[in-house]
């Protein structure tokens, strides 16, 4: 017997939420709409999920630079 929670077929992982890209996405559609700027169809989407792999990237590389200063020396 394994101590591994059961898999129910739901769970995921918060960069694949719906819920997250689609707070983007409207996020994305009412800055465009503000600046009168009109979008083609799903456009928001891939903007709002690019966005979301890029805030991801930006606090991985922010992760290594400061694990990194703080494996150097003290000045």
């Amino acid at each position: 017997m394994t101590d591994d929670p059961p898999d129910y077929g739901f769970e995921k992982p918060a960069l694949k939420s719906l819920t997250l890209k689609s707070a983007a996405a409207i996020a994305i559609a009412a800055v465009a709409s503000r600046f009168a700027i009109e979008l083609p169809a799903g456009a928001a989407q891939e903007l709002a999920g690019a966005l979301i792999d890029l805030v991801t990237t930006l606090g991985l590389i922010g992760v290594a630079v400061g694990r990194t200063r703080a494996r150097g020396p003290i000045i």
